[in-house]
């Protein structure tokens, strides 16, 4: 860096002009440290991105952060370039490696011990049960760890050994599930599968009475659940030890612990009584497993693009030696590795490489019990839900839920006519479109979305302003109506309380009987080109007062005189909540909903469930039963239900920054309503819109499918116990 013609200056002058320009100099460089972006999972009850992350805006970080809601939500960031780098589990390494993308690297991993794998799986046989070989397996007594000790201890791994011995038995009469069962229970003589079996417990129930040999070895086999004594990893061996089976799936670290082999631990069996079984039929001593595993788990690691691998990497082999405060330290909390060592990886890989490294693993995830019969075919309305079905998909099959999903492209009543004509099995909906999917396209439902907050379901109200003479439904008489579509749910709800109330003329068409009602109307959706009386379009101004907000907009206007809107709808658009022009000004103690004979304290004409999942009429039983228990065990594994150290998967959140995308935010679980206790005499259902909807549908045309009162009539017991 030269300063020209400084002679000329005087000394101090000069002096002060190098120092300045030294100056600018230092200040760009600092401004031009290249920094790495780490995608920080939010956490709901510990959001350590809110303390941590803002230190890593030192001076000198040479990272900064980006969050995510999950983590194969930060894996995406990661593939598509939004964030530089991330700690997955195994599992997410699986999804990542699905996407063969050769511009992301596996850099470091994280090490709870000084083990090449975070755990190894083997079969544990009893000597005097004279097993010697994988063939004499058949007709033995087997020790199973169970169900529902996810995540670590999946599907995949806990079945892998008998989809590697078991001869599978796939019968197209019964579910993926049940052939699982049924395999195990003709190939041993009994087990000990203790724990939920499928998520649904009365279907649970029924398979454990159908194969109850998979219970006998339970310390408790009438009950067969998480309770049992020989449930879990370490169940399975007390299971063996006991003298109940002959072998047992177990992890290396539990049966080193459970035989003391590594000295310290109290014996709980003597060691010389057993044998590792390998999967090459020999038999070796406890205490000398080298190459005998059957499967080994990946240790969590990190993920990094490409071109930034190497300089993460040097980074976080600097993070043991950070002070407290500075940006190392930071990014030290943000990994929470206190208690693991961060490793580098010899030679940095692509995800596939790295999970090929651990036997048995890669395979486990790629083995199917049988060939599948068919897939889930999930129909998506636009490219924000096929992206999220895409990505659930990767991990469904990560944790081995089957059958497999496949995402459908197509818009929304496509999407019901495709579920009709048997090119796609289900269609997510809101109450919005339920007409529509029960009487143009003869859908039904078969789950529902379930919310653990009654005031998160759909309300549908008569909303007026809070000066307006309209006081009760009766005097709705002529009055100038806002709705928010065609046949949505606020256009049914008050055409099914004015029937009921013979306000309307007994017809069924609520087009002739709304029109004849009401003096004016704007009802966004209905065709002009149709015979429909011309009152039903008049107060519409373009697509002003189409949706929800649209048609409280038409109220708040004075366009309307009344709106039929969801109650959430004036709290979005009120208080400040809406900064467009129309709504900046509104308040919600301005607005105020008609209450019913028998409501006093909150009014509303209807309610209903968040969200519906919509299947073909004709859809068989087995059908039914195979994505029931698929969509609520994926429920239950990426929903709310669940609670882990941070989220593999949010299915019920916002994707992409969009809100209830595919399924509701609000929706905590699924729920399939066959199974719930029916309810006839509670009076709020007679206000449940699914039940509106299947009084309306009697009515209709002929083509109409007709919903039954079983099945909708328990809905409401799944929201009222819970409030």
């Amino acid at each position: 860096m030269a300063i020209r013609n400084c002679g000329s200056c005087g000394s101090w002058r000069c002096f002060l002009m190098v120092l300045s320009v030294t100056f600018l100099f230092l200040i760009n460089t600092c401004d031009t440290i290249q920094k790495y972006h780490i995608c920080v999972t939010e956490k709901s009850n510990n959001k350590k991105y809110t303390k941590y992350c803002p230190l890593l805006e030192k001076s000198g970080s040479k990272a900064a952060c980006v969050t995510g809601n999950s983590r194969l939500d930060c894996l995406r960031k990661v593939l598509q370039g939004r964030a530089d780098f991330g700690v997955f589990q195994a599992e997410d390494i699986v999804v990542a490696s699905s996407y063969k993308n050769p511009d992301v690297l596996i850099t470091n991993e994280i090490r709870m011990f000084d083990t090449p794998f975070e755990f190894e799986v083997y079969p544990v046989v009893r000597k005097s049960s004279n097993i010697t070989r994988i063939s004499q397996l058949q007709g033995k007594k087997f020790c199973h760890p169970g169900y529902g000790y996810e995540p670590q201890w999946t599907k995949v791994i806990s079945e892998y050994f008998e989809a590697r011995v078991v001869t599978p038995i796939c019968d197209t009469d019964v579910t993926a599930a049940e052939n699982i069962f049924k395999s195990s229970s003709q190939f041993f003589k009994a087990t000990c599968k203790a724990g939920p079996w499928v998520p649904d417990h009365k279907l649970g129930t029924k398979l454990m009475q159908t194969y109850s040999n998979l219970c006998k070895l339970c310390d408790n086999p009438m009950d067969c659940s998480m309770n049992d004594k020989y449930w879990g990893p370490v169940g399975a061996l007390y299971c063996l030890t006991d003298g109940a089976g002959d072998v047992a799936w177990a992890r290396l670290l539990d049966i080193e612990y459970h035989f003391g082999i590594n000295g310290g631990e109290p014996v709980h069996a003597p060691a010389e009584e057993y044998s590792f079984l390998c999967a090459d039929d020999r038999l070796v001593p406890l205490n000398n497993p080298e190459n005998c595993a059957w499967l080994s788990r990946p240790w969590a690691a990190v993920i990094a693009r490409r071109e930034a691998a190497e300089s993460v990497q040097k980074i976080l082999s600097s993070l043991k030696t950070a002070e407290r405060l500075t940006w190392q330290w930071a990014l030290e909390e943000l990994l929470e590795i206190h208690a693991q060592t961060i490793v580098p990886v010899d030679s940095m890989m692509v995800p596939d490489d790295y999970l090929q490294k651990a036997p048995g693993f890669l395979s486990a995830n790629s083995l199917t019990h049988c060939e599948p019969t068919g897939k889930i075919r999930i129909c998506t309305k636009n490219s924000s839900e096929l992206n999220k079905c895409d990505l659930l998909k990767r991990a469904a099959k990560s944790y081995g839920i089957e059958p497999q999903l496949e995402c459908i492209a197509t818009q929304m009543e496509s999407c019901m006519k495709a579920v009709q004509a048997d090119a796609a099995d289900v269609v997510t909906t809101q109450p919005d479109d339920l007409y529509v999917g029960y009487r143009e396209f003869g859908l039904r439902p078969l789950l529902y979305e379930y919310t653990k907050n009654f005031k998160s379901i759909h309300r549908f109200a008569a909303v007026v302003q809070m000066n307006s003479t309209i006081k009760h439904i009766n005097d709705l008489k002529g009055k100038r109506a806002c709705f928010s579509v065609y046949n949505g749910a606020g256009w049914n709800s008050i055409f099914s309380v004015l029937r009921n109330k013979t306000f309307v003329c007994p017809t069924c068409s609520s087009t002739t009987a709304l029109g004849e009602f009401f003096s004016a109307s704007c009802v966004p959706g209905i065709n002009k080109s149709q015979n429909f009386p011309s009152n039903l379009k008049a107060l519409c101004e373009n697509n002003l007062y189409s949706g929800e907000s649209g048609a409280f907009r038409c109220l708040a206007g004075g366009k309307g005189e009344v709106a039929f809107i969801e109650l959430n709808t004036i709290k979005e658009n009120t208080d400040g909540a809406n900064s467009e022009p129309w709504a900046v000004d509104l308040k919600s103690n301005h607005f105020r909903a008609l209450c019913l004979d028998d409501q006093s304290e909150e009014c509303y004409l209807s309610w209903a469930t968040p969200g519906q999942v919509l299947i073909r009429g004709n859809t068989t039983d087995l059908k039914k039963t195979e994505i029931s228990i698929a969509l609520m065990e994926l429920g239950n594994m990426f929903g709310k239900y669940r609670k882990t150290p941070t989220a593999e998967f949010q299915m019920f959140a916002p994707f992409d920054n969009e809100n209830n995308v595919l399924f509701q935010d609000v929706t905590y679980r699924f729920e399939e309503f066959a199974s719930l206790q029916e309810v006839h005499d509670n009076k709020a259902m007679v206000y449940n819109y699914e039940r509106m909807i299947e009084d309306l549908s009697q009515c209709s045309s002929a083509q109409t499918v007709r919903i039954s009162s079983i099945t909708l009539l328990p809905l409401v017991f799944l929201y009222f116990i819970s409030v």
